[in-house]
C-alpha cells in the first residue's frame, strides 16, 4: 500500500483561501449593481449592493476560479498575438470605457462592470466593428452543449450590457475549454437583448428604491431565465438570508455596519 501524503495539498487549500481573503479585503464595494450580477435573484443583488457577506468559498471552488482566470488570462493574450485586441485609452475612450487596474470599465444606468476585453472584428471574419467580448471558461462537457444549445443567456446579458455601454451594435461571447483550450466565439446583435438588460436593471432599482423608502426585500425567487438561481445549493448567500424575514436582515447588517 502506498503512503498517502496530503501535507503539500493542504497548503494549496490555505494559500488559495489566504488569497482569495486578501482579494476579498482589497476589494471597495462600488454600491451600483455589478454587470455579472444582472442574472441573480434580486434579493441577493440588493444584499450584494448593501455589502452582505457572501457564503464562503471552499478552497475546491476557489480552485476552479483560479482555473478559469488562468484560462480566461491566457486567451487574452491570444486576442493581443492577433492583433485584435483594443488596449488603447483613446480608443476605448470613444466608446464610453475607462481603463482601471488595465481593465476596460464599463457603465450603463445603473450597472457597472468590467470587461475581459475589448475586440476589432474589423481584423477578423465578422467585420462588425469594434466589440466587448466575454470570455467565459468552461469544461469540455459544457463546451459540446454549447454548441449544441446555444450560448448560456446569463453569459449574453452580461456581454449585452457591456456593449449598451459602449454604444456599439454587436457583442460577443467567447467559450474556452479549461481542458483543451479549444474555443467557440459567437457574435449576437446587442438589440436582441437590449430589453432583457433593460428589464434587469429596472427591477433592481424598483427593489433599491424599496429598500430605501420601508428597508422591505424582494422575496428570494429564481431569475426565470436561469432556473438554477432559485436553488439555495448553488447561491451565494448563506439560505438564512433568503428563508428569514427582513427585520433578521436588517438586524444583521446594523450589527455588521452596513447600514
Amino acid at each position: 500500500m502506498p503512503i498517502i501524503d496530503t501535507t503539500v495539498n493542504q497548503y494549496i487549500d490555505a494559500e488559495l483561501i489566504r488569497e482569495n481573503e486578501k482579494r476579498d479585503a482589497k476589494h471597495t464595494p462600488s454600491g451600483k449593481l455589478s454587470a455579472s450580477m444582472l442574472y441573480q435573484p434580486v434579493r441577493w443583488q440588493i444584499l450584494k449592493t448593501l455589502g452582505a457577506p457572501r457564503k464562503p468559498f471552499d478552497a475546491y471552488t476557489l480552485a476552479k476560479f483560479k482555473r478559469g482566470r488562468d484560462v480566461e488570462d491566457w486567451y487574452v493574450k491570444q486576442l493581443r498575438g492577433a492583433g485584435v485586441l483594443i488596449e488603447n485609452a483613446e480608443v476605448l475612450g470613444r466608446f464610453n470605457l475607462e481603463l482601471d487596474d488595465k481593465q476596460p470599465l464599463a457603465k450603463y444606468r445603473e450597472c457597472i462592470g468590467y470587461i475581459d476585453s475589448v475586440i476589432d472584428t474589423d481584423k477578423m471574419q465578422a467585420k462588425v466593428g469594434i466589440i466587448p467580448n466575454e470570455i467565459k471558461s468552461v469544461t469540455n462537457m459544457k463546451l459540446r452543449r454549447v454548441k449544441k444549445t446555444g450560448i448560456d443567456w446569463h453569459y449574453k446579458i452580461q456581454a449585452c450590457l457591456y456593449a449598451l455601454a459602449m454604444g456599439t451594435k454587436h457583442y460577443a461571447v467567447t467559450i474556452v475549454s479549461s481542458e483543451d483550450l479549444r474555443s467557440d466565439m459567437q457574435i449576437f446583435k446587442t438589440e436582441d437583448m437590449k430589453k432583457d438588460v433593460d428589464h434587469a436593471i429596472g427591477q433592481y432599482m424598483i427593489a433599491k428604491e424599496k429598500w430605501s423608502f420601508d428597508r422591505s426585500l424582494p422575496k428570494f425567487e429564481a431569475n426565470d431565465h436561469v432556473k438554477w438561481t432559485g436553488n439555495l445549493k448553488y447561491a451565494m448567500f448563506l439560505p438564512e438570508w433568503a428563508e428569514n424575514p427582513d427585520f433578521w436582515v436588517i438586524k444583521q447588517l446594523e450589527e455588521m455596519e452596513l447600514i
